[in-house]
């Protein structure tokens, strides 16, 4: 892995969840714009594997393992930041749990892990990153949300995943759906607060993307496909590069926006 203070590395990127999926889409385009990145997660394995792939490309990646839902965590990110010495520039929080749970049977644990890592870790690492950012009065936030923050999930394009009937009661995501609900509404906030400062934060909320570590039917992927305009599911690569237009200078008057990327799947 490269040392984001070598020479030709002006401006880092910190993203979370930055090891796998989407994360890991968006980290392999900001190193094509010369970002130099310290991808973070929980996944010691995804966050090195990247980090060596992004490095093999030319680009400059540092891994660093932590957890954003704990204090420690975050307090490490900030630290780690303050050690490479290069300006951060740019905040994309992408790091995301989802867990099914039974409408009955609601879990008070499940939905602390979820909101915290969701939605908690991502205003707090905001509002670090703003007030780092604001000494140069430049920078992005971008927060990963989901159509699902706007939407009620149909259990149809879901067989076998979310049945309707069953005890204690249907089962959903009620703590996904709240947090991504959430994180577009935090957007909208922090974009007031921070656009004196040239500050901008905007929410890029994905459709169905098929991703490598969540393989996804045959038969679900035609009713989903069925049910999108442009017929077919989306890659990490398409939300990739919406949020790397949003950390660049062509998107140097938009803030507090929600950017949809899903093939059409909310307009009908």
């Amino acid at each position: 892995m490269n040392d984001p203070n070598e020479e030709g590395s002006a401006k880092l990127a910190v993203i979370t969840g930055g090891g796998r999926g989407i994360g890991r889409a968006v980290t392999e385009r900001l190193i094509q714009d010369k970002w130099a990145c310290l991808i973070v997660g929980l996944e010691e394995e995804d966050l090195r594997d990247t980090a060596a792939h992004v490095t093999s490309l030319g680009g400059t990646c540092v891994d660093h393992v932590c957890d954003i839902a704990e204090e420690a965590g975050r307090a490490s990110i900030a630290r780690h930041v303050e050690e490479l010495g290069t300006p951060l520039k740019l905040l994309v929080n992408c790091a995301a749990q989802c867990t099914p749970m039974p409408v009955f049977g609601q879990s008070q644990e499940a939905w602390i892990t979820e909101v915290s890592t969701n939605l908690i870790s991502a205003s707090l690492l905001a509002g670090w990153a703003i007030e780092n950012m604001h000494r140069n009065r430049a920078g992005v936030v971008i927060n990963v949300g989901s159509i699902y923050g706007s939407l009620g999930l149909n259990n149809t394009f879901y067989p076998g995943v979310y049945p309707d009937e069953g005890q204690p009661g249907p089962l959903r995501a009620p703590a996904y759906h709240a947090t991504k609900g959430g994180i577009a509404a935090l957007t909208r906030e922090l974009a007031v607060a921070a656009g004196k400062w040239n500050i901008r934060i905007n929410t890029v909320s994905p459709g169905m993307i098929r991703t490598a570590e969540r393989p996804i039917p045959a038969e679900q992927t035609r009713l989903l496909e069925s049910a999108t305009p442009l017929a077919r599911l989306g890659t990490p690569a398409e939300v990739a590069a919406v949020i790397n237009f949003l950390a660049s200078d062509e998107a140097s008057f938009v803030t507090g926006a929600e950017w949809i990327v899903d093939g059409g799947w909310s307009v009908w």
